[in-house]
């Protein structure tokens, strides 16, 4: 302002000491003008500013769909090697309730695992676990947040109807769990491995040798097995952490902000909503995935729902969610790590900015 308020006067002063001309002065008349109206323009743009449009969300691009999907898979591989002795001890507590036993508390599990088979054993099928985990948390949580990015971008919206968002985490993760499931036979199969039978172990030496022996022996479709309560489970996972996480984390935010705070105990109810909402499915799943054939040559499961009828009958309506606390226990903390990695490297990465979904 200064420099134009100068170059005003020194213009005018030349333009008065130079010509005295009529045509002169209506030349000078018509300089000044202009700087006055230069210099009234700066000081209005000055006292004020133009408001600042909505920030569009950087995972539009290919670059940013993609560092979405990074983001994911990098926290849900973190979270499997930090928390996949847990996982182990679920799948055994539900094995036990399907054989009946009278006794699943966790302790009681952990103490016979670690006497009969050692400390290895709760690291039974790490290999298919991880490669399971770094596909389907790319795609369960990558996409989702694509889906959700794009349509912020299309509609024009900062923030999306819980509708919205509910069918973004549905469909996000019905299609990570069928691009991910024979990766999940082969880790179910293996974490079952030692307290099968010994006639009917079918032991696999690794994730290569387990996928060419069920392409092989059973067919390429057995890697699909189960399939049908994969992706009513791998859904519901969704539902209940991500839309609960998103929706808490803003309903939180105008008493405590934006904090660690927050995500954790956001995360937390998100944990506890997906326990309940794809446990069922869960042990479902366990069942079919894990099953062989009988003395009959049958398998004793037609499918989901004759596995869930089967399931009420042996083990009654609280059957179904059979080893919740270990489940809890394990998705607790799983969930913490992947939306907390996940929300810090979106945000690292400058894909994302501190604001709620919903």
């Amino acid at each position: 302002c200064v420099f134009f308020f100068f170059k005003q006067k020194t213009a005018y002063e030349i333009a008065q000491r130079l010509v005295g001309s009529e045509m002169c002065i209506r030349d000078r008349v018509s300089t000044q003008s202009t700087w006055d109206s230069i210099f009234t323009g700066i000081m209005t743009s000055k006292s004020q500013p133009t408001p600042a449009t909505p920030a569009t969300p950087q995972s539009s691009s290919v670059v940013g769909k993609l560092k979405n999907m990074l983001c994911g898979g990098t926290a849900g591989t973190t979270s499997i090697l930090l928390l996949y002795p847990v996982e182990t001890l679920k799948t055994r507590v539900q094995m036990k309730s399907e054989a009946g036993a009278a006794k699943m508390s966790a302790f009681g599990t952990i103490k016979e695992i670690y006497k009969a088979e050692g400390i290895k054993s709760f690291y039974m099928g790490l290999s298919a676990a991880l490669a399971r985990q770094m596909l389907f948390a790319s795609i369960r949580i990558g996409l989702f947040y694509n889906i959700t990015d794009y349509l912020k971008q299309k509609n024009g919206k900062k923030t999306l109807s819980l509708l919205e968002t509910a069918a973004s985490s549905l469909a996000a993760g019905g299609s990570a769990i069928l691009t991910v499931m024979p990766f999940d036979v082969i880790f179910v199969r293996m974490q079952a491995e030692n307290s099968l039978p010994k006639e009917q172990r079918r032991g696999y030496t690794g994730l290569g040798n387990a996928l060419m022996r069920i392409s092989k022996e059973e067919g390429v479709s057995s890697l699909w097995k189960g399939s049908t309560p994969a992706v009513a489970r791998a859904m519901a996972l969704n539902f209940g952490m991500l839309v609960p996480y998103e929706k808490c984390k803003a309903l939180l935010a105008p008493s405590i902000g934006y904090n660690n705070t927050n995500y954790i105990i956001s995360s937390g109810i998100a944990g506890f909503g997906a326990s309940i909402c794809c446990l069922p499915f869960d042990n479902a799943k366990v069942k079919l995935q894990k099953q062989v054939k009988g003395p009959d040559g049958k398998l004793p499961y037609k499918g989901l729902i004759d596995c869930m009828g089967k399931c009420f009958k042996k083990e009654g309506f609280f059957g179904y969610w059979a080893g919740f606390w270990p489940f809890y226990s394990f998705l607790f903390p799983q969930t913490v790590v992947i939306l907390l990695m996940n929300d810090f490297l979106r945000i690292k990465l400058g894909i994302s900015k501190i604001q709620p979904t919903l």
